[in-house]
Protein backbone atom coordinates (compact mmCIF):
# COMPACT_ATOMS: atom_id res chain seq x y z
CA UNK A 1 0.00 0.00 0.00
CA UNK A 2 2.52 2.31 1.03
CA UNK A 3 4.96 1.49 -2.25
CA UNK A 4 1.19 2.06 -4.37
CA UNK A 5 0.92 5.45 -2.65
CA UNK A 6 4.25 6.63 -3.47
CA UNK A 7 3.80 5.83 -7.27
CA UNK A 8 -0.01 8.31 -6.84
CA UNK A 9 2.21 10.90 -4.97
CA UNK A 10 4.14 10.89 -8.41
CA UNK A 11 1.36 12.50 -10.65
CA UNK A 12 1.96 15.76 -8.56
CA UNK A 13 5.77 15.94 -9.13
CA UNK A 14 7.81 17.88 -11.74
CA UNK A 15 7.37 15.51 -14.61
CA UNK A 16 11.26 16.03 -15.00
CA UNK A 17 11.63 15.49 -11.11
CA UNK A 18 9.50 12.10 -12.11
CA UNK A 19 11.31 10.37 -13.82
CA UNK A 20 14.67 11.03 -11.93
CA UNK A 21 12.47 9.49 -8.97
CA UNK A 22 11.46 6.30 -10.81
CA UNK A 23 14.87 5.74 -12.38
CA UNK A 24 15.59 5.45 -8.73
CA UNK A 25 12.85 3.53 -7.45
CA UNK A 26 13.09 -0.71 -7.54
CA UNK A 27 11.10 -3.02 -6.02
CA UNK A 28 12.56 -6.71 -5.54
CA UNK A 29 14.99 -6.17 -8.64
CA UNK A 30 11.92 -5.26 -10.79
CA UNK A 31 11.57 -1.53 -12.21
CA UNK A 32 7.89 -0.04 -10.83
CA UNK A 33 6.12 1.05 -14.34
CA UNK A 34 3.53 4.24 -14.32
CA UNK A 35 2.35 6.64 -16.63
CA UNK A 36 4.28 9.61 -15.20
CA UNK A 37 3.47 11.77 -18.59
CA UNK A 38 -0.25 10.59 -18.97
CA UNK A 39 -1.20 14.36 -17.14
CA UNK A 40 1.34 15.72 -19.74
CA UNK A 41 -0.90 14.14 -22.10
CA UNK A 42 -4.17 15.05 -21.30
CA UNK A 43 -3.32 18.52 -21.07
CA UNK A 44 -1.49 17.96 -24.80
CA UNK A 45 -4.75 17.05 -25.69
CA UNK A 46 -7.17 19.47 -24.33
CA UNK A 47 -4.90 22.14 -25.86
CA UNK A 48 -4.66 20.52 -29.31
CA UNK A 49 -8.84 19.66 -29.28
CA UNK A 50 -9.51 23.78 -28.38
CA UNK A 51 -7.21 25.04 -31.00
CA UNK A 52 -7.98 22.17 -33.81
CA UNK A 53 -11.49 23.36 -33.02
CA UNK A 54 -10.53 26.85 -33.76
CA UNK A 55 -8.61 26.13 -36.66
CA UNK A 56 -11.35 23.71 -37.88
CA UNK A 57 -14.28 26.61 -37.64
CA UNK A 58 -11.74 29.30 -39.55
CA UNK A 59 -11.14 26.91 -42.10
CA UNK A 60 -11.87 28.49 -45.81
CA UNK A 61 -13.08 31.71 -44.05
CA UNK A 62 -9.87 33.45 -44.15
CA UNK A 63 -9.50 37.36 -45.34
CA UNK A 64 -6.84 39.01 -46.71
CA UNK A 65 -6.28 40.92 -43.67
CA UNK A 66 -5.97 37.29 -41.90
CA UNK A 67 -2.92 36.62 -43.95
CA UNK A 68 0.89 37.78 -43.73
CA UNK A 69 4.14 37.00 -45.31
CA UNK A 70 7.03 36.04 -42.84
CA UNK A 71 9.55 35.70 -45.72
CA UNK A 72 9.74 34.50 -49.53
CA UNK A 73 6.91 31.49 -49.92
CA UNK A 74 6.36 31.71 -46.39
CA UNK A 75 3.74 32.98 -44.83
CA UNK A 76 1.20 33.16 -41.48
CA UNK A 77 -2.18 33.76 -40.72
CA UNK A 78 -4.50 35.32 -37.76
CA UNK A 79 -5.26 31.53 -37.22
CA UNK A 80 -1.65 30.51 -36.96
CA UNK A 81 -1.23 32.91 -34.22
CA UNK A 82 -4.38 32.38 -32.21
CA UNK A 83 -3.83 28.59 -32.38
CA UNK A 84 -0.52 29.10 -30.48
CA UNK A 85 -1.86 31.13 -28.29
CA UNK A 86 -4.86 28.84 -27.31
CA UNK A 87 -1.60 26.14 -26.56
CA UNK A 88 0.55 27.83 -24.98
CA UNK A 89 -2.34 29.61 -22.30
CA UNK A 90 -3.61 25.61 -21.51
CA UNK A 91 0.25 24.43 -21.51
CA UNK A 92 1.26 27.42 -18.69
CA UNK A 93 -1.93 27.28 -16.98
CA UNK A 94 -1.10 23.94 -15.59
CA UNK A 95 2.66 23.65 -16.12
CA UNK A 96 3.88 27.64 -15.44
CA UNK A 97 7.42 26.44 -14.93
CA UNK A 98 7.37 24.28 -18.07
CA UNK A 99 9.29 26.61 -21.52
CA UNK A 100 7.20 26.72 -25.12
CA UNK A 101 9.15 27.04 -28.10
CA UNK A 102 6.24 27.64 -30.79
CA UNK A 103 6.81 28.57 -34.68
CA UNK A 104 5.40 32.04 -34.40
CA UNK A 105 6.26 33.23 -30.89
CA UNK A 106 9.51 31.25 -30.28
CA UNK A 107 10.57 30.68 -27.11
CA UNK A 108 9.03 31.98 -23.56
CA UNK A 109 11.24 33.46 -21.59
CA UNK A 110 11.23 31.38 -18.65
CA UNK A 111 14.16 28.84 -18.67
CA UNK A 112 13.48 25.07 -18.35
CA UNK A 113 14.96 21.88 -19.00
CA UNK A 114 10.97 20.80 -19.86
CA UNK A 115 10.62 22.37 -22.89
CA UNK A 116 7.59 21.81 -25.24
CA UNK A 117 8.09 22.32 -29.38
CA UNK A 118 5.04 23.67 -30.95
CA UNK A 119 3.32 24.11 -34.48
CA UNK A 120 0.57 25.33 -34.45
CA UNK A 121 -0.61 24.79 -37.73
CA UNK A 122 2.04 22.67 -39.92
CA UNK A 123 0.45 23.10 -43.16
CA UNK A 124 -0.11 26.77 -43.59
CA UNK A 125 -0.07 26.97 -47.74
CA UNK A 126 -2.26 23.79 -47.92
CA UNK A 127 -4.93 26.11 -45.20
CA UNK A 128 -4.54 28.98 -47.36
CA UNK A 129 -5.35 27.24 -50.21
CA UNK A 130 -8.60 25.66 -49.16
CA UNK A 131 -6.57 22.33 -49.35
CA UNK A 132 -7.65 19.91 -46.30
CA UNK A 133 -4.31 18.66 -45.36
CA UNK A 134 -2.66 20.35 -42.91
CA UNK A 135 -2.18 19.31 -38.60
CA UNK A 136 -0.90 20.71 -35.27
CA UNK A 137 2.29 19.05 -33.52
CA UNK A 138 2.95 19.34 -30.45
CA UNK A 139 6.51 17.47 -28.60
CA UNK A 140 7.49 17.63 -25.01
CA UNK A 141 11.00 17.14 -24.29
CA UNK A 142 13.27 16.75 -21.04
CA UNK A 143 16.93 17.64 -20.74
CA UNK A 144 16.78 17.78 -24.40
CA UNK A 145 15.03 14.53 -25.16
CA UNK A 146 11.58 14.08 -26.42
CA UNK A 147 9.58 12.19 -24.16
CA UNK A 148 6.09 13.00 -25.94
CA UNK A 149 4.54 13.64 -29.58
CA UNK A 150 1.10 14.41 -30.36
CA UNK A 151 0.23 15.54 -33.80
CA UNK A 152 -3.80 16.32 -34.64
CA UNK A 153 -5.70 16.67 -37.98
CA UNK A 154 -8.04 18.94 -37.04
CA UNK A 155 -10.51 18.02 -39.64
CA UNK A 156 -10.12 13.85 -39.68
CA UNK A 157 -10.09 14.06 -35.92
CA UNK A 158 -6.79 11.72 -36.29
CA UNK A 159 -4.65 11.73 -33.58
CA UNK A 160 -1.27 10.29 -33.34
CA UNK A 161 0.65 10.42 -29.94
CA UNK A 162 3.53 8.52 -28.54
CA UNK A 163 4.79 8.68 -24.86
CA UNK A 164 8.86 6.91 -24.69
CA UNK A 165 8.75 3.56 -24.02
CA UNK A 166 5.07 2.62 -24.33
CA UNK A 167 4.76 2.78 -28.39
CA UNK A 168 2.68 4.90 -30.82
CA UNK A 169 -1.16 5.42 -30.88
CA UNK A 170 -3.38 6.64 -33.60
CA UNK A 171 -7.01 7.51 -31.82
CA UNK A 172 -5.83 4.84 -29.20
CA UNK A 173 -4.92 2.39 -31.34
CA UNK A 174 -1.73 0.87 -31.63
CA UNK A 175 0.25 1.19 -34.99
CA UNK A 176 3.51 0.58 -36.50
CA UNK A 177 5.50 1.42 -39.09
CA UNK A 178 4.96 -0.60 -42.45
CA UNK A 179 6.80 -4.49 -43.37
CA UNK A 180 8.10 -3.26 -46.81
CA UNK A 181 11.40 -4.49 -47.57
CA UNK A 182 11.95 -3.23 -51.09
CA UNK A 183 12.67 0.47 -52.40
CA UNK A 184 11.03 -0.74 -55.72
CA UNK A 185 7.46 -2.03 -53.69
CA UNK A 186 8.28 1.32 -51.08
CA UNK A 187 5.66 4.54 -51.40
CA UNK A 188 7.53 7.47 -50.33
CA UNK A 189 6.90 11.10 -49.38
CA UNK A 190 8.87 14.27 -49.47
CA UNK A 191 8.30 18.06 -49.01
CA UNK A 192 10.27 20.44 -51.41
CA UNK A 193 13.02 22.71 -50.45
CA UNK A 194 11.15 26.41 -51.04
CA UNK A 195 12.48 27.48 -47.83
CA UNK A 196 16.08 27.05 -48.70
CA UNK A 197 17.06 26.92 -52.25
CA UNK A 198 20.48 26.72 -51.56
CA UNK A 199 19.36 22.72 -51.51
CA UNK A 200 17.61 23.04 -55.17
CA UNK A 201 20.01 21.19 -57.15
CA UNK A 202 20.78 18.34 -54.66
CA UNK A 203 17.08 17.70 -54.10
CA UNK A 204 16.09 17.36 -57.82
CA UNK A 205 18.84 14.81 -58.10
CA UNK A 206 18.11 12.92 -55.13
CA UNK A 207 14.50 13.18 -56.25
CA UNK A 208 14.67 11.53 -59.54
CA UNK A 209 17.13 8.92 -58.19
CA UNK A 210 14.61 7.64 -55.79
CA UNK A 211 11.79 8.39 -57.99
CA UNK A 212 13.18 5.98 -60.54
CA UNK A 213 13.77 2.96 -57.85
CA UNK A 214 10.79 3.43 -55.61
CA UNK A 215 7.06 2.61 -56.36
CA UNK A 216 5.91 6.21 -56.46
CA UNK A 217 6.04 9.51 -54.33
CA UNK A 218 3.72 11.96 -52.89
CA UNK A 219 4.22 15.74 -51.96
CA UNK A 220 1.50 16.58 -49.65
CA UNK A 221 2.39 19.90 -47.73
CA UNK A 222 2.19 18.62 -43.92
CA UNK A 223 5.91 17.43 -43.11
CA UNK A 224 4.12 16.45 -39.49
CA UNK A 225 1.40 14.73 -41.32
CA UNK A 226 3.93 12.51 -43.29
CA UNK A 227 6.06 11.81 -40.64
CA UNK A 228 2.05 10.29 -38.74
CA UNK A 229 1.20 8.98 -41.93
CA UNK A 230 5.01 6.65 -42.23
CA UNK A 231 4.48 5.62 -38.37
CA UNK A 232 1.43 4.18 -39.36
CA UNK A 233 2.42 2.19 -42.59
CA UNK A 234 0.82 4.52 -45.16
CA UNK A 235 3.98 5.86 -46.23
CA UNK A 236 6.79 3.51 -46.20
CA UNK A 237 9.75 6.70 -45.95
CA UNK A 238 10.10 10.44 -45.88
CA UNK A 239 12.70 13.03 -46.41
CA UNK A 240 13.19 16.87 -46.47
CA UNK A 241 16.22 18.31 -46.66
CA UNK A 242 15.34 21.24 -44.72
CA UNK A 243 13.00 21.52 -41.25
CA UNK A 244 12.58 22.96 -38.17
CA UNK A 245 12.20 21.69 -34.77
CA UNK A 246 8.54 21.96 -34.71
CA UNK A 247 8.12 20.08 -37.72
CA UNK A 248 9.51 16.66 -36.66
CA UNK A 249 9.85 16.59 -32.82
CA UNK A 250 6.62 15.31 -32.47
CA UNK A 251 6.80 13.15 -35.38
CA UNK A 252 10.18 11.66 -34.55
CA UNK A 253 8.89 10.35 -31.49
CA UNK A 254 6.13 8.96 -33.21
CA UNK A 255 8.22 6.89 -35.51
CA UNK A 256 10.68 5.90 -33.18
CA UNK A 257 7.90 4.28 -31.00
CA UNK A 258 6.24 2.87 -34.35
CA UNK A 259 9.31 0.58 -34.79
CA UNK A 260 10.99 2.62 -37.43
CA UNK A 261 14.05 4.95 -37.78
CA UNK A 262 14.80 8.66 -37.78
CA UNK A 263 17.86 10.91 -38.54
CA UNK A 264 19.21 13.64 -40.64
CA UNK A 265 20.68 12.43 -43.78
CA UNK A 266 24.02 12.04 -42.26
CA UNK A 267 22.20 9.17 -39.98
CA UNK A 268 22.66 11.80 -36.78
CA UNK A 269 20.50 12.27 -34.27
CA UNK A 270 17.15 14.70 -35.01
CA UNK A 271 17.88 17.43 -32.60
CA UNK A 272 16.24 21.04 -31.37
CA UNK A 273 17.74 22.78 -34.88
CA UNK A 274 17.33 23.16 -38.31
CA UNK A 275 17.79 19.90 -39.99
CA UNK A 276 17.65 17.32 -42.66
CA UNK A 277 15.31 14.61 -41.87
CA UNK A 278 14.92 11.29 -43.40
CA UNK A 279 12.35 8.81 -41.21
CA UNK A 280 11.72 5.04 -42.72
CA UNK A 281 10.95 1.60 -41.64
CA UNK A 282 13.62 -0.58 -40.17
CA UNK A 283 14.45 -2.42 -43.55
CA UNK A 284 14.47 0.52 -45.77
CA UNK A 285 16.01 2.98 -43.52
CA UNK A 286 19.74 2.21 -44.83
CA UNK A 287 19.23 1.59 -48.68
CA UNK A 288 17.46 5.32 -48.23
CA UNK A 289 20.24 6.68 -45.77
CA UNK A 290 22.91 6.20 -48.18
CA UNK A 291 21.32 7.19 -51.30
CA UNK A 292 20.27 10.71 -49.32
CA UNK A 293 24.16 11.30 -47.74
CA UNK A 294 25.89 10.44 -51.60
CA UNK A 295 23.62 13.43 -52.56
CA UNK A 296 23.88 16.01 -49.96
CA UNK A 297 27.27 16.15 -48.63
CA UNK A 298 27.34 18.65 -46.42
CA UNK A 299 23.73 19.02 -45.06
CA UNK A 300 22.80 18.23 -41.69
Amino acid sequence: MAIFLGMQALYYIEPDLQIEIREAICYFGIMLKIDILEPSLKIALQAVQEAGDMIGSNFQNLQDSDIQAKGKNDFVTRVDREAEAIIKRIILNEFPHHQVLGEEGGYTQRKSKTLWVIDPLDGTTNFIQGIPHFAISMALMINGKVVLGLIYDPLSEERFHAIKGQGAFLNNRRIAVSRKKTLRSALGATGFPFKAPQFSEAYASTFRNLLLRCQDMRRCGSAALDLAYTACGRYDFFWEAHLLPWDFMAGKLIIDEAGGRSSDFQGKELKVQTSSVLVANQSLYSKILKILASHFKQVS
